[in-house]
């Protein structure tokens, strides 16, 4: 039986949270904080973590999942009474019931609440949640050893522009971050006590394509556990799987961080960082955001507190410095959209219209692309590489495939248009690994009568001054160079022969180079 149930908060294997202690020491004392996470980021475990730890203290712990039914303010009251087993005929306030269960004998006490978007839903005798929350605050500050925690993600700002809340005026503001390569490490270690454990390169593809996420990472490595032999490629088959069949889970995801009718600007925010990451001017991010609709007052900040507790991105840093070091993070939800079709297009144009996208993405998110090192930061394998590119291509419409292409072995990438019946072949090289310089005749010796067009991705992460012509000089011969202006492509070659059977070959060739720091 599999230890990864993506669609559970409680799972037989979990990383306990750096702030896992200090946030539940600060509520054992009184204390109060409001926890903003995006769908998947695991909130609803962290919450549980929480209760375990204060619980080793003696203290009492109420997790509420999600609101009451009824969802109004004395339901919520109601509720809270219940599960402290007190009764409060005509309960209007927090404080009645807390000082009821302190009549009884009680001690201290923390109240977690879950789902707080939840509770600013408009209903037809108005919100609960302000009134709700504001009773929980009013007691806390005059009850000791009472602590409130409330988990959500764009609905807190809703609560701050549109209820007015007295409760996120004191609280602390609190995110969890992605899961990192070493919390991957011990996630996957049941695979170890199986006598499976998964090679690196696999973890380094199941946390690119998941982005940390921790839906997202459990379903990767549920998906690895039915496997008998777990690759890179079967990382991105999973996933790709996974952008099929659970669109709800992504629109989801979506809505907690760019809910339209609250507000559009994490949508722009996000846009403007996918295309100039790094050092983002709050100009720039202000002009990005414009004038946004919906019911939400967000400035620069707060857009990226959103986009951060989302897992989208990464602010080293203030987010209120100009200009702000932010970028995006590697994961299915970073990948670039898919083209309008365009059915007079070849199959060859179609192969470079989509994979010139792909590496600016992947130049986007290179910093991700590093794994440590004794001798620092080295790139990937290029197995990687190739397998995050085969995530991206299944997004745009194509279906990537395993099998062996001719007798010459398996191509990184073998792919089909839509169910066409065409091929088109990828090679992924990292320059100066392996048998860089020759990728063109691999890709030629793979070349069928189903071939319609090649490429090869050539990668460094060096600083080459004329790396586009060492190339030519090194790799290639009689190759028509292409223009790659405004383009973080660093050389596009093609080149025309003839192989086997005297078929017709078009490779082209686009060389890209990462860098450590988005």
């Amino acid at each position: 039986m599999t230890p990864y149930n993506w669609k559970r908060n409680e799972p037989q294997v979990e990383v306990l949270r750096s702030d896992a202690l200090r946030i539940a020491d600060d509520l054992r004392q009184g204390g109060s904080a409001v926890l903003m996470a995006g769908r998947g980021m695991g909130k609803s475990v962290f919450l549980r973590q929480l209760q375990r730890e204060l619980e080793k203290h003696d203290v009492a712990v109420l997790l509420f999942d999600e609101p009451p039914a009824a969802l109004t303010v004395n339901a919520c009251l109601e509720a809270l009474a219940r599960r402290l087993g007190v009764e409060v005929p005509g309960v209007q306030t927090a404080r009645e019931v807390v000082d009821a269960y302190r009549a009884q004998g009680g001690g201290p006490l923390v109240l977690l609440y879950d789902e707080l978007d939840r509770y600013a839903e408009e209903r037809p005798d108005g919100p609960p949640g302000k009134q709700f929350f504001n009773s929980l605050e009013s007691m806390r500050r005059n009850v000791a050893d009472v602590g409130v925690l409330a988990a959500g993600s764009i609905g807190v700002f809703t609560f701050r522009d549109v209820l007015g809340s007295s409760f996120l005026a004191r609280a602390d503001q609190i995110r969890i971050d992605p899961f990192d390569r070493a919390d991957m490490d011990v996630l996957a270690r049941p695979f170890e006590e199986r006598g499976t454990p998964l090679p690196a390169p696999v973890l380094d593809a199941l946390l690119l394509a998941s982005g940390g996420n921790a839906a997202l990472v459990t379903y990767g490595l549920g998906a690895l556990w039915q496997s008998e032999s777990p690759d890179e490629r079967k990382v991105a088959q999973a996933f790709a799987r996974f952008g099929q069949r659970n669109q709800e889970f992504l629109r989801d995801f979506q809505m907690g961080f760019a809910d339209p009718t609250l507000s559009d600007a994490p949508q722009k925010a996000w846009r403007l960082i996918c295309r100039e990451p790094g050092r983002v001017s709050q100009k720039a991010l202000r002009e990005a955001i414009g004038s946004t609709q919906g019911s939400l007052r967000l400035d620069n900040a707060d857009v990226l507190d959103l986009l951060e507790a989302a897992g989208l991105v990464r602010v080293d840093g203030s987010a209120k410095v100009d200009p702000v070091l932010v970028r995006p993070i590697a994961s299915l939800l970073s990948l670039p959209p898919a083209f309008e079709n365009d059915p007079e297009i070849t199959p060859q144009q179609r192969l470079i219209r989509d994979l010139q996208p792909l590496l600016g993405n992947l130049h986007v998110l290179s910093a991700d692309f590093f794994r440590p090192d004794p001798s620092g930061k080295i790139l990937v394998p290029e197995s990687v590489f190739a397998a995050f590119l085969a995530l991206g291509f299944t997004s745009l419409g194509w279906q990537v495939e395993r099998e062996a292409q001719n007798a010459a072995g398996r191509t990184d990438l073998k792919m089909r248009w839509n169910g066409g019946g065409e091929i088109v072949i990828i090679e992924v090289k990292i320059w100066g690994r392996n048998d860089y310089r020759e990728a063109q005749r691999q890709v030629e010796s793979y070349w069928t009568q189903d071939v319609v067009a090649g490429a090869v991705v050539q990668l460094t992460d060096a600083d080459i001054s004329d790396w586009s012509d060492r190339y030519s000089e090194e790799c290639l011969d009689g190759a028509e160079r292409i223009s790659t202006e405004d383009s973080p492509i660093r050389g596009h070659f093609r080149v025309l022969s003839q192989v086997a059977n005297s078929m017709d070959a078009c490779v082209d060739h686009l060389l890209l180079r990462l860098m450590k720091r988005g």
